[in-house]
Order: C-alpha cells, then structure tokens, then sequence
C-alpha cells in the first residue's frame, strides 16, 4: 500500500561520472516495496518544480532505500543538491513490480542505459531465491555503463568502448541459446531495446518480463499521460503504465 512520508536524506553522492545514488529513511515504504516499483518524489518546495518527479526503486534495504539517478534537468539538478539530514517528499510505493518467484534456474537481466537502476534490487531478490543470474549492462559507451552491485556481467556498448560491440540482443542472443524452458527475462530500457529483447524471447520460448520507462506526471493514474497499448483477445486497450504497470509481460505489449 502506497504511503506519503517526509523522509530523511542520508546519503547523496555522485558515483560515476553520469550517476549519482541517494539513500533515504523510509520504513514503511522500503517494509512494503517489492523490485520494479517506483517512487514519486516531491523535488524542491513552493510548487517549483510544478510535478512530482518519478524514480525507479534501485535497492530495497529496510528500513532504507536507495535510488539511483541521472541529473538530465531542472528537477533532478535540484535533486542533486540535497544533502545528509534533508528532508524529501516521497509517495510510494508505486506500480507492479517484478514477478521474481518465477519457476526457473536461469534469470537473464538486461538493462540499457538508465535502465539498470530497478534491477539491481530484483538481482539481490533473486540471489536469496538462489537463482543464476547473467546481468548483460548495455550502453553507448563505457561511461553511460553502470554495473556496481552485480554480479555475471556482460557488458555491452554501441561503440565497442567495453565489451561487447553492438546491442544488448546480441549477448542476449548467446546466453539464450540452450537454455529454453529454464530461464526467465527481465528488462528495463527504451522501447526499442524492449521490443528487441521481446523478440528474442520469443525466439527461444523464453518467458520476459519488461519494466517500461513512459513518461509520467502523476504516477497514480489519474491523468492518464503514461498509457500503453496492450493485447487484449483480437483487439488492444490502452493500460496505464504508472498503476498497471511499470512491469508488464513483453507479450502483452503492442510493440
């Protein structure tokens, strides 16, 4: 059940050149929030900036949670000048998450960019579970990389900086290979490495599950400014990505 509580900054720092990770005391949100929900957090005061700014849950550790984020605005700017013993507004937590007690040896993270940030607290669900994990980090270049806290990481950039060169689906391509029927997918990215990481799902018969990144301005479905097309039976529906998501099955998804 979601909660509205001023919560206590503990930490915010800086821990790459593109990210920065901010820690917050916040009981009975971290007591009830499960990997891939998100938070809503009021950013500055006196309504400026106007909205709530949504962020990924990046680890749940009661009664903390940790959220990772990348500066890209006037919100986020602001958001990053918070100190130790600040107090932040935070709504949460919000949305489905992930399904991790899935049947299964093998689980398969992919994240693309910034879309690493709600995995790593599936990873850390998933390892008490005492499944495998393949981790496979893409990027267009080794400094958009982030990969602290995993473990079995495949790295993947478009410019060849690290890893792999090319795209996530193509060390998603290899790790499938054999193993139909005993693994489960989970990604986090733009559309367009989703739909691809979908693909190849269906390639191998490979159950995934997606955590899209929509935009949003509510985050509790009211304005209804995230929505997503899905299949229903021979027709589509559109589904609100901040309450019946942000983690959906990748079939479900009119790509």
């Amino acid at each position: 059940m979601k909660t509205l509580v001023k919560t206590k900054v503990l930490s915010n720092k800086k821990v790459s050149s593109q990210y920065w990770k901010m820690r917050v005391l916040a009981p009975s949100i971290a007591a009830a929030a499960i990997p891939g929900q998100f938070l809503s957090l009021k950013i500055g005061s006196d309504n400026i900036p106007l909205l709530r700014r949504p962020m990924s849950i990046h680890r749940i550790k009661p009664p903390f949670l940790e959220i990772l984020y990348k500066v890209r605005g006037k919100a986020t700017e602001m958001l990053s000048r918070y100190h130790s013993n600040d107090f932040l507004e935070i709504l949460g937590p919000l949305g489905n998450g992930f399904q991790s007690d899935v049947p299964c040896k093998t689980a398969i993270l992919v994240g693309g960019g910034y879309g690493i940030s709600p995995l790593l607290a599936l990873h850390e669900r998933l390892k008490k579970l005492d499944k495998k994990i393949i981790t496979i980090v893409g990027a267009k270049s080794a400094e958009l990389l982030y990969k602290e806290g995993f473990t079995g990481v495949k790295t993947v950039t478009e410019d060849g900086s690290s890893g792999i060169k090319g795209l996530v689906t193509k060390a998603l391509d290899k790790t499938c290979c054999g193993l139909e029927g005993d693994a489960v997918i989970f990604a986090c990215g733009p559309d367009r490495m989703l739909k691809a990481v979908s693909d190849v799902a269906v390639t191998y018969n490979i159950p995934c599950q997606v955590s899209l990144e929509n935009l949003m301005a509510c985050g509790v479905g009211v304005c209804l400014s995230c929505v997503c097309a899905v299949k229903q039976g021979f027709k589509s529906e559109y589904k609100r990505v901040c309450v019946d998501g942000p983690v959906f099955d990748s079939k479900e998804i009119e790509w």
